[in-house]
């Protein structure tokens, strides 16, 4: 068992790096990290100029270090929540070939042994990435706009991290049961907008895993629903891949 988790791990890593996933996820996230603090601070000068009308008026308040870091989890939390997730998805492509899906299915006992570590592996390099892009925003921040607060960048990767490991699970989980990219891709990308929904609603906003984004502090609640949701995913995703037969349609 051991030599396949290594094994499975290996590969996924090799994947990433000859495919240049990894290095579209730094890319994407440090140019984040690198951009947002400075489109802070001319939020002013922005506003002003989409509003130079007569009838239209609109003011910004000066950039605080809290909205360098804001402005780069926000745009972090959306191309790069949908890259992250379609590394992890793209990981069980393997499965949609009949070839490479006889190979794997008829020589482990459960093929946890092979997608966890490449789900394991695809959810370091997305949070890898994003800390690259984190350390970066801090740097510009606190050079364009002012200090920042240790406590509020340990926050926010810690709510961000696990934010990002919990989409990719949800990625893993219907692409176990799609077993089709394309279609995997559009329902993720779909789920992952409508997620954000459920802060309107007043009865989840507190605990809901999107509550997390929002949040200056950590609060047990969404924690452990994040947390909940991610392991979840997993185990229903083996328990599924388990009972599948091989695609006959592949």
């Amino acid at each position: 068992m051991r030599q396949t988790v290594l094994a499975s791990a290996n590969t996924e890593i090799r994947r990433l790096t000859r495919s240049g996933l990894l290095l579209g996820l730094i890319v994407a996230f440090m140019f984040f990290g690198l951009s947002a603090p400075v489109l802070a601070t001319h939020m002013q000068e922005i506003f002003s100029a989409a509003a130079n009308t007569e009838q239209i008026s609109m003011t910004a308040s000066a950039a605080t270090p809290a909205d360098g870091i804001a402005l780069y989890n926000q745009s972090a939390m959306q191309l790069g929540l949908i890259l992250s997730v379609a590394t992890a998805i793209t990981s069980l492509t393997w499965d949609t070939r009949p070839g490479s899906s006889i190979f794997y299915r008829t020589r482990v006992r459960t093929l946890s042994y092979l997608t966890v570590p490449r789900l394991g592996v695809d959810g370091l390099a997305a949070v890898a990435s994003y800390t690259l892009g984190l350390a970066c925003a801090g740097i510009v921040t606190t050079a364009v706009i002012g200090p920042l607060s240790p406590t509020l960048i340990a926050t926010v990767w810690v709510s961000s991290s696990l934010y990002l490991a919990m989409a990719m699970s949800i990625g893993y989980l219907l692409m176990t049961v799609f077993r089709r990219t394309a279609a995997t891709l559009a329902v993720s990308v779909v789920l992952l907008l409508a997620l954000p929904l459920l802060n309107q609603v007043g009865a989840t906003a507190s605990w809901t895993p999107t509550a997390l984004l929002a949040q200056t502090e950590l609060t047990t609640p969404p924690l452990l629903v994040t947390g909940t949701v991610i392991i979840g995913c997993v185990l229903v995703a083996e328990r599924i891949a388990r009972q599948q037969t091989l695609r006959r349609d592949a």
